[in-house]
């Protein structure tokens, strides 16, 4: 795969480039590497918890390639609450009408994943940051 650091961020070739005001389709990988794309090599991604913490790519680029690394860094309070405000909406979908109705009915298998449900919300909601006023507490 090639690609190109334009202004720090990294941008892979596809199937049009363009090279000051001329538009290139279907460019060969000659003419990619004539107009400065080089290889992209990835390193290892390391693991990460998702709920407290993000990839950060970077980039180092030498005269046969270009190097994307990773670094963990934490997520900001506003991170962490948007990511647990997703995993609480796919709890919330996780839930059918049909299951509902067949609470309603009385099933209890029906009953039971509800009640996973609403306790998976709970812990979820007890794990987000309060924000006032712009500043995480």
């Amino acid at each position: 795969m090639l690609g190109k650091l334009i202004d720090g961020r990294l941008q892979i070739a596809g199937n049009k480039v363009e090279f000051e005001k001329t538009k290139i389709t279907s460019p060969t990988e000659k003419q990619l590497k004539d107009l400065g794309y080089k290889e992209i090599s990835y390193n290892e991604k390391p693991k990460y918890d998702t709920e407290t913490e993000k990839l950060v790519e970077s980039y180092k680029e030498t005269s046969k390639g270009i190097e994307v690394s990773y670094t963990k860094e934490d997520l900001s309070n506003e991170e962490k609450n948007y990511v647990l405000d997703n995993k609480i909406s796919a709890e919330i979908n996780s839930v059918s009408k049909l299951d509902l109705l067949k609470a309603i009915a009385g099933d209890k298998e029906a009953n039971s994943k509800i009640d996973g449900v609403l306790k998976n919300i709970a812990t979820d909601e007890s794990k987000k940051v309060e924000i006032k006023g712009g500043e995480e507490e």
